[in-house]
Parts: structure tokens; sequence; C-alpha cells
């Protein structure tokens, strides 16, 4: 079943993942972090509605994983 998310959630949704990865980044030993970059996210955005993936740039996502060059060139050259 499709989920419809409402306006504000996929930031909302997004900030949570990104307090969530940045905990676990700082609760890492310290001496194993000195030697590891910090994590990148990369959001799933295979079937994903463009207004969705609009939210999540606009919230500051900038890293984005697609299935087809097809759906990344569609998406990446959409007006909006």
């Amino acid at each position: 079943m499709l989920r419809i998310m409402a306006d504000g959630e996929v930031a909302k949704a997004l900030k949570c993942v990104i307090e969530r990865v940045a905990a676990a980044t700082q609760a890492r030993n310290s001496d194993i972090a000195s030697l590891c970059l910090q994590p990148r996210l990369v959001a799933v955005s295979k079937t994903k509605p463009k207004e969705m993936i609009i939210e999540a740039y606009a919230a500051g996502q900038r890293h984005f994983g697609e299935n087809y060059v097809q759906e990344l060139v569609e998406k990446a050259h959409d007006k909006e």
C-alpha cells in the first residue's frame, strides 16, 4: 500500500535520521572515530515522486540513489 506523506513530513523524517546518524557517530570509540570519515546519508529516491525528492533537497539532502539512470535523468532535469 502506498503511503502519502503530508507536507513537511519528509523534512521531519530526514532531520530525525540525520540526528540518529550524528548520535551514532559521536558514540563511536574515539580512537576509531579519528580514523573514519563522517558517514554520508544517501536517500533512496527510486519510485518516489518528485515532490518528495524536492522536499528532501530543500531540507538539505544532497545525495540520492536511483536504480535506473533514466529515472535519475528525468528527475534531475525537472524544472521544479
